[in-house]
């Protein structure tokens, strides 16, 4: 098994800015649902593009709420978050999400357990697990969302290697409580700079050392 805390020390010289991740920019609001609405529009997109669509709704709306989300048209919700692209289909969700969790369903919701908040969240459409994890874990719950950036590094590393919920419980297992938001933020900036999709720069890599895709590699094979 990966050492958690090694992991975090070795991680820990990454210089990453709030402004890089848009549900956490999100999440300093203390609007729960602030920080529902931008984690789903992040899905498949950029955090720039992200906060350039979380910009132009609250310009409209100010502070968001599932009421305010229900009032708009479908056309201007999409205008608004066309931004981050597949905006339609985001639009859509964003408005099913707003009527399940209109009349403070999800201040509700978000008083229970974390895993039976996290079930009852998942019982809402457009919201997957990673959606729901990051959530929870913004609103200091202990569970790891797992985007495609950790599910790679997890895979390279050995951590993991299945499904969306065996990942989650392997980083669970290795990292402290106390660490997972931030065991989470290094390992999206890992993934991003060093832990690429391709030509990922395994030579410069802090965990080089312990990752098994790193050992299974030929010189050459990566810069």
């Amino acid at each position: 098994m990966k050492d958690g805390k090694e992991i975090l020390k070795r991680l820990s010289f990454l210089d990453f800015r709030e402004d890089e991740y848009a549900s956490l920019v999100a999440s300093r609001s203390s609007n729960p649902f602030e920080t529902l609405v931008a984690t789903v529009i992040s899905q498949n997109t950029n955090d720039r593009n992200t906060m350039r669509a979380m910009k132009n709704l609250k310009e409209r709306l100010g502070y968001l709420t599932p009421e305010k989300i229900m009032e708009l048209s479908d056309e201007e919700l999409e205008e608004l978050i066309r931004p981050a692209g597949l905006h339609k289909q985001k639009a859509k969700y964003l408005k099913l999400i707003a009527e399940r969790l209109s009349g403070g369903a999800l201040e509700e919701i978000l008083s229970l357990e974390t895993e039976e908040a996290r079930d009852r969240l998942l019982e809402i459409p457009g919201i997957g697990p990673k959606t729901a994890d990051v959530l929870l874990s913004l609103m200091g719950r202990e569970t790891i969302g797992v985007d495609r950036h950790i599910a790679r590094v997890s895979s390279r590393l050995g951590i993991s290697d299945g499904s969306y919920e065996a990942t989650r419980r392997a980083l669970m297992n290795i990292f402290d409580k106390k660490d997972y938001l931030r065991a989470h933020l290094l390992l999206i900036k890992l993934g991003r700079e060093y832990c690429r999709p391709r030509n990922p720069r395994c030579g410069e890599c802090p965990l080089r050392d312990i990752c098994d895709f790193s050992h299974s590699l030929k010189p050459g094979d990566s810069d």
